[in-house]
């Protein structure tokens, strides 16, 4: 009889883990009002006292609307991606790129192998949705128009917040949300077992639908270059290529990230090489800079690029400031940066950092170096290429360029700001209830510059050059061409 009833009830639970796989799950789960309301609280008196750039780009009046509005939302027990989607809201009203909101770590382990994401890349160009591959059923190049019966113009817009620039760049909310559409379609629409896609082949008005079964995040994001059509390839950091037909090098940095001693190394030295290349070579009298995707790094690795560039001493930053002396809510910080990252935070205030009278921290002169040009800086024309995804200290390198007149800039508006950003160190908090995680930058740079310009975009290109459509499926580089052929060889 015992072992009747231990079978009956072996099976009652394998029906229900077969009827019902998702038990309990993680991704269901609901939290109560009072629990989410806990961590939304929490959430705003954090970014209200220690966040460098709250009022930034949004006042005090509207932003305290934003969070009231918010605040009185939670009435209702909820999942965790509508809450995340919540938060993300404020924080794209703040536009600061260095603040961020993660799911948790057990969050995103779970999702991560299951099988219910957008398996094809896409990419927003010409006011649309376009398939990037050639990999898949759907043709390259063709414009989605619907998604699971919701409308692509409608799914940009609800998921433009999850990709912050500095201040105001739709295109940089749009052209990320197109690449990390995978990602973003779950935030906002939930997992799914396969798309049913309406679209229209290039050049095509005829309307058609296919349906695609959806992928892992695990397989998406590490086949995402092999099945991209179109991408900026970052494989090598940095390049240097001589046109010797025209007279030009390019010199290519797709990332300033490099912070050890072994690799700050290797990219000093890549610098010293290529500058004293220029120098012995008089015939080269150009020298295109490709910053495209170049979501930034440590400051170091900027100013010595700038140093090869300038044809004047320059100071480090303008100003740097912290809003606080201690971090607030300390015990609701992440526990591991805690204790790995926060000391250092501590230390740079108090040695680097000293207190006005109205409670702001600001950077010490000693430590706001001066720099001077190098020997062996480029005396010839200087080109630089951006695109949306130019963030943090590149963009503040580009803004230099463009303010100290030393180069043309050619692309698209960085995402990063032209006039300050966030930067220096992070600080990570760990929401109690939810698990959710808010990252930002303590310290509040203000590039050094002369000329300052509008307080709410990132820096504008000289001469505005955008990929289309027909250069996405031809794959043609528009904006390296017009440099080449246009201003370089065309002599404008």
């Amino acid at each position: 009889m015992n072992k009747l009833l231990g079978a009956i009830v072996f099976l009652l639970f394998v029906g229900g883990c077969y009827f019902f796989p998702h038990n309990n799950d993680i991704v269901t789960r609901q939290f109560s009002p009072e629990k989410l309301r806990t961590d939304f609280t929490l959430f705003r008196a954090v970014l209200e006292k220690s966040h460098p750039g709250i009022y930034t780009y949004t006042s005090k009046e509207e932003m305290d609307q934003c969070f009231d509005s918010i605040y009185n939302s939670l009435n209702a027990s909820t999942d965790l991606r509508a809450f995340h989607h919540s938060l993300s809201f404020l924080i794209d009203k703040i536009g600061c790129s260095h603040t961020n909101l993660y799911l948790s770590k057990d969050y995103y382990d779970t999702i991560f192998k299951r099988s219910n994401f957008f398996p094809v890349p896409i990419v927003y160009v010409d006011g649309g949705l376009y398939v990037n591959s050639d990999m898949f059923s759907i043709p390259l190049g063709a414009h989605i128009i619907g998604i699971n019966g919701n409308r692509a113009e409608d799914i940009m817009n609800r998921i433009t917040d999850y990709n912050v620039p500095d201040g105001v760049n739709k295109d940089y909310n749009l052209s990320q949300a197109a690449v990390d559409f995978a990602y973003d379609y779950f935030l906002a629409y939930g997992p799914s077992a396969g798309f049913d896609i309406e679209y229209a082949e290039a050049a095509s008005p005829k309307k058609e639908t296919i349906h695609l079964v959806a992928t892992t995040l695990e397989k998406q994001q590490a086949e995402y270059n092999y099945n991209a059509y179109y991408y900026y390839p970052d494989e090598v950091g940095y390049d240097f290529e001589i046109i010797d037909s025209l007279q030009t090098a390019v010199l290519t940095l797709r990332s300033f990230s490099y912070s050890t001693a072994t690799t700050f190394a290797a990219y000093k030295n890549f610098l010293f090489n290529s500058f004293s290349l220029l120098k012995n070579q008089d015939d080269i009298t150009n020298l295109v800079i490709d910053c495209r995707n170049n979501t930034g790094g440590e400051y170091e690795n900027i100013f010595l690029l700038y140093r090869f560039l300038s044809r004047d001493p320059f100071k480090e930053v303008d100003s740097a400031t912290i809003c606080f002396d201690k971090l607030p809510y300390p015990q609701y910080l992440d526990p591991d940066y805690a204790v790995v990252e926060k000391p250092a935070l501590d230390s740079m205030i108090n040695h680097e950092f000293c207190r006005l009278p109205n409670g702001t921290n600001v950077l010490l002169d000693d430590d706001n170096t001066l720099r001077r040009p190098l020997p062996m800086a480029f005396i010839g024309n200087v080109y630089v290429i951006t695109n949306t995804n130019v963030l943090s200290a590149a963009s503040n390198f580009v803004a230099m360029m463009k303010d100290s007149k030393r180069g043309v800039i050619v692309g698209e508006t960085t995402g990063g700001g032209y006039n300050e950003h966030n930067g220096f160190t992070r600080v990570l908090y760990k929401l109690p209830n939810t698990g959710l995680m808010l990252e930002y930058s303590a310290v509040r740079v203000r590039h050094y510059l002369q000329h300052r310009q509008m307080n709410k975009y990132g820096v504008q290109p000289d001469f505005i050059v955008t990929p289309t459509l027909t250069d996405i499926i031809n794959n043609q580089d528009p904006q390296m061409s017009f440099t080449l052929n246009q201003l370089i060889a065309g002599g404008q």
